[in-house]
């Protein structure tokens, strides 16, 4: 029997109930929950109009800013499936993605209209969506079973696939993120958001909106708007590793002290990081496990338990992120798909009502067995507390000198030596695989520093060589893939095999 979901009453309660309250800003120009509704019912409209059938994907090409919301919520009312699109693809990207869901419309700006309509798509210019407003109680409810939101994820082990959620699931999320909020969103309380919309700030965004709370959305880590946001108040922040990484690097030594909770999720979160974050914001840090199969949060670790794990309880095989949040089921399964005993480190599989509904890749879509559990690729354990420990990933395992080898445990102890250090591997005869580390504009004496750090672990998880590039690779969300790493470092060097190898600058 098929669900149907109300967005559209939803936002015409938030409309009535908030009216004319700032919801979203772009740190210059806001927008209230009035014109917000407004101008999202004046898509949707305008899709129902050309005959847009339920869960028919409908592409949105825009940098974070006012419109991204309301274009977002404009599509989602509409019952078509939002396929949001990283402002940072490139060009061929773009055309893999749009061919891989079969996109035909495309909302984006006037600028970036032509490269669409190229590739055979109708596009809708932002530029003449903005002004007209529309009904939103002329918005009927949408289909529960239609697909309702294409992730593309951020292909660091290849092709990225697309992750499609159907509108049911997405709905249950949204209120699964909102009962997992320490403090409950309401007038009155910001969230400042700075990662792309296309990814985890929408959900975020969605949860505090509903309730009538603020949105601080900035095109990136804006540091100047980033300050005047701190000093304007906002009360939440948004900010996954390499984002409070660089908050600390402007913020060292100050204090904001209105801060009340800073959500950091995407990649685990070194103790060195945490320590410099807490001395700015206080203990406000909340950990969190998300992934676009499943949506944030997985699993929680709250402010209070993140505070007493850095500070007093660092110890063994990975980094803790907390306890499964509510709707979610985590197991850890060996290789055989028997359950993995308590902190034996095995597959994260997971199972919740609001996981995806399937996948699309260049083989066509292939859906989530019932009531069966997704295998994430992530390695990890679960503690006698009940904690998830994520100890790394499946494919990025190292095979060297006969020893199973788990780069991030290296990544952690190398944390303090440079701003950002990724481990790699080169292909050897002799090893089977080489470790090298890769810092980013490394300090001066590093590779001593780096040398000395490593020998708390095991002899043979040392690196073989240390190199420092200028820049590390990085995707369109900011994560660092190895294999790119590895491909500059080839391009640049030349590995001596044998019992000592070494690399040799090309």
């Amino acid at each position: 029997m098929s669900t149907f979901i109300p967005w559209s009453a939803a936002l015409k309660t938030i409309a009535g109930q908030f009216a004319d309250l700032e919801a979203v800003s772009d740190g210059e120009h806001d927008l209230s929950f009035r014109a917000l509704v407004g101008r999202a019912s004046a898509v949707a409209e305008r899709l129902l109009d050309i005959g847009i059938k339920p869960g028919e994907p409908v592409a949105t090409f825009l940098r974070n800013g006012l419109a991204a919301v309301w274009a977002s919520y404009g599509i989602t009312i509409s019952g078509a499936a939002e396929a949001s699109l990283n402002p940072a693809l490139t060009r061929d990207e773009r055309r893999y993605c749009v061919n891989l869901a079969g996109i035909k419309r495309v909302v984006t700006t006037a600028e970036e209209a032509p490269f669409f309509q190229s590739l055979g798509c109708e596009t809708f210019a932002i530029e003449t969506l903005g002004d007209p407003w529309g009904d939103a109680a002329s918005i009927p409810p949408v289909d529960g079973e239609a697909w309702g939101r294409i992730i593309f994820t951020s292909g660091t082990t290849g092709r990225p696939k697309a992750i499609v959620h159907t509108h049911d699931g997405r709905w249950l999320a949204n209120l699964l993120q909102q009962a997992s909020l320490p403090i409950a969103p309401a007038p009155g309380i910001r969230v400042l958001l700075m990662t792309p919309f296309t990814h985890g700030a929408s959900l975020t965004a969605y949860a505090y909106l509903d309730k009538g709370a603020g949105i601080v959305l900035l095109d990136g880590v804006d540091l100047p708007k980033v300050e005047r946001a701190l000093a304007a108040g906002v009360d939440h922040v948004f900010a996954p590793p390499t984002v409070l990484a660089k908050l600390v690097s402007a913020f060292e030594g100050r204090r904001f002290s209105d801060v009340r909770l800073i959500f950091c999720g995407t990649s685990t979160l070194t103790p060195t990081l945490y320590r410099r974050a807490r001395a700015i914001f206080g203990p406000t840090i909340r950990v969190t496990y998300g992934k676009s199969e499943i949506v944030n949060p997985i699993t929680v670790m709250p402010a209070a338990a993140a505070d007493r794990y850095y500070t007093e309880e660092i110890a063994g095989d990975g980094t803790c992120v907390g306890w499964p949040a509510s709707g979610v089921e985590v197991e850890i399964r060996r290789a055989d798909g028997a359950r993995c005993a308590l902190d034996e480190v095995g597959e994260v599989q997971l199972r919740a009502r609001h996981m995806l509904g399937g996948d699309l890749d260049e083989r066509g879509f292939h859906p989530q067995a019932p009531h069966g559990h997704h295998a994430t690729g992530d390695l990890g354990r679960i503690d006698a507390q009940g904690r998830l420990h994520l100890v790394g990933r499946l494919a990025d395992v190292i095979k060297s000198g006969g020893y199973k080898i788990y780069p991030e445990e290296i990544e952690r102890v190398l944390a303090e030596t440079a701003t950002a250090v990724v481990v790699t591997i080169l292909p050897s005869e002799y090893w089977g695989e080489v470790i090298v580390a890769v810092a980013e504009n490394a300090p001066p004496g590093w590779e001593a520093a780096a040398s000395s750090a490593v020998t708390t672990l095991a002899k043979y998880k040392w690196p073989r060589a240390y190199v420092s590039v200028e820049r590390l690779p990085r995707n369109p969300q900011g994560k660092v893939p190895r294999a790119k790493v590895r491909e500059t470092i080839l391009a640049r060097y030349t590995l001596v095999d044998g019992p000592r190898p070494t690399l040799v600058r090309r």
